[in-house]
């Protein structure tokens, strides 16, 4: 989200429509997966999103895991089931809901003056033709070469998902003409990033802090992105993070920031946190099971599996979990999806229990710790790449 300011209270409501195996599959073939962290700031800047949805067949294997995520960000995911012939999945429908939905939002919503659809489908040209003659403003924005031309030519502003949303590069320092400019300049932005520190420092918060959380914390106070010279929110906190500000990590498709000291202390918290209720998280854990995962991530999680063993004195499951997490091995899944991704590699006897004498932390006696270990004969183990 975007930070909270005279300009973002004054814009027009917006509804944002996401065709998520469209704009997923666009982002597979450049290496990528969705930022809904990136994507949310940049649709904040031209609307008040007051709707947003996703449209696909969650059921699929590589959706599955995105609905509670999506609907973390503030995003409700619509399933749209896929259309198949002798078992062959042809092509699902997400274009047709998503244009049924807008048009009865249409109907039903006229306070709403802008619609965002991310998408490059060229079927959706009848739809953005049908809302422009009602006087409608129509963004559409796509991954690089999935952007139909029709389409682009047919709507009021187009943004580019890996130019213009999450470009994924090191931001530029912001540029200032003369040194008094540039004197001045600086000194607000270390004052801004004083700060951040400060907000980050004074949150008593384990697991890190949202971007969309940190943006308006950091807006109550004054402090606007854009006057620094960053066009987007992201652009700021990742010249944080070059500047050893904060650490800032990618997960559950959201980005989040930690002070040093805190990334440093993931693996113990995280430890911690295994032997305590957790109040944020409900009662019921997450469900991952490592055999819905696609292939490519199959192999990244064995692959690291058996590396993060090869470097480690023992494994424990909070151990595994935190340090998936540092290293963004499935930057998709949040924090509470890894940890069940882990029991069910216990469950599935992927990892195996083993022990481990340890000191113990009070008595300083040793003691036969319950540890895993990677099961060199489970299939996706013995058959990895």
């Amino acid at each position: 989200m975007t930070l909270i300011d005279s300009e973002t209270v004054s814009l027009p409501d917006a509804a944002l429509f996401i065709d998520w195996d469209n704009l997923k599959a666009g982002l597979k073939s450049l290496g990528r997966q969705p930022n809904m962290s990136s994507l949310l700031d940049a649709v904040g800047h031209r609307g008040r999103v007051v709707i947003a949805r996703a449209y696909a067949d969650w059921q699929q294997r590589t959706n599955a895991f995105d609905p509670p995520n999506l609907y973390a960000a503030g995003i409700e995911p619509v399933y749209v089931p896929v259309r198949s012939y002798n078992g062959k999945i042809l092509k699902n429908s997400a274009d047709v809901k998503l244009a049924v939905d807008c048009i009865d939002f249409l109907n039903t919503a006229p306070h709403l003056k802008t619609f965002i659809l991310v998408s490059g489908d060229s079927d959706l040209v009848h739809l953005v033709n049908f809302l422009r003659a009602r006087g409608k403003r129509v963004i559409v924005i796509a991954v690089s070469y999935t952007l139909s031309p029709t389409l682009s030519d047919n709507v009021d502003e187009v943004l580019i998902y890996d130019v213009d949303i999450d470009p994924g590069r090191p931001p530029e320092t912001p540029s200032q003409n003369g040194r008094k400019a540039k004197a001045a300049a600086d000194k607000d932005l270390d004052a801004a990033f004083e700060a951040l520190t400060d907000l980050l420092k004074n949150r008593s918060n384990r697991v890190g802090s949202l971007f969309s959380w940190i943006g308006i914390q950091l807006g109550r106070r004054g402090i606007d992105h854009r006057a620094l010279g960053f066009e987007r929110f992201k652009d700021f906190m990742q010249e944080a993070e070059r500047r050893g500000v904060v650490r800032v990590l990618t997960r559950g498709l959201q980005d989040w920031a930690y002070l040093p000291q805190q990334y440093e202390q993931l693996t113990e918290t995280e430890v911690e946190a295994a032997e305590e209720p957790n109040e944020n998280e409900g009662e019921v854990p997450d469900t991952v099971a490592v055999a819905a995962l696609d292939e490519e991530d199959q192999r990244n999680l064995v692959r690291y599996l058996v590396d993060l063993e090869q470097r480690s004195e023992y494994l424990i499951p909070p151990y595994i979990v935190s340090h998936l997490l540092r290293d963004n091995v499935l930057p998709s899944l949040s924090q509470s999806q890894l940890r069940g991704l882990v029991r069910d590699a216990v469950n599935e006897d992927m990892l195996v229990p083993s022990t481990h004498t340890v000191p113990h932390k009070t008595t300083g006696k040793p003691h036969e710790l319950r540890t895993v270990r990677v099961n060199p004969e489970h299939p996706l183990v013995d058959g990895r790449a």
